[in-house]
């Protein structure tokens, strides 16, 4: 089974997501933030997929993902961030810090499903070759 780890403060979110999730076959870990992310990496190795909120505690989010993907195998982590809004600039950040896509808070089950669904292993279209995984396209600077 693929892992999961979803960072956001918000208990709500981290509640409503342990519950959606593992019906797509993921096991789930939530974490509050950058800090307690980084441990249950150290603890625990790196997920699949990781969920990230955008505006998680100051902004840490792009340093967080720059982290983990610099981290051995790192590049390999699938990294979502959760966003409120089109903010053209956070975004940027965030896909030049290595995030693959984003997911758009309120989401519910559809959205939810319908966003991490093609980065799955058994969905993913790169498995085949047809594709290139979604976290390769490139960020035009």
């Amino acid at each position: 089974m693929q892992t999961c780890l979803v960072v956001d403060e918000a208990p709500v979110v981290r509640k409503v997501v342990s519950r959606m999730l593992p019906q797509l076959g993921l096991v789930v870990e939530c974490v509050a933030g950058p800090g307690e992310a980084t441990d249950w990496v150290e603890h625990n190795g790196l997920p699949d997929l990781l969920l990230v909120a955008a505006t998680v505690l100051g902004n840490d989010a792009p340093d967080l993902v720059r982290q983990i993907k610099a981290m051995p195998g790192g590049a390999q982590v699938i990294v979502l961030a959760l966003i409120v809004d089109g903010n053209l600039g956070l975004m940027t950040r965030l896909k030049r810090a290595g995030v693959a896509g984003f997911v758009y808070k309120p989401f519910d089950r559809i959205s939810l499903r319908a966003a991490i669904t093609p980065y799955l292993a058994e969905a993913a279209p790169w498995k085949s070759g047809s594709e290139r995984r979604p976290d390769q396209f490139r960020v035009a600077t």
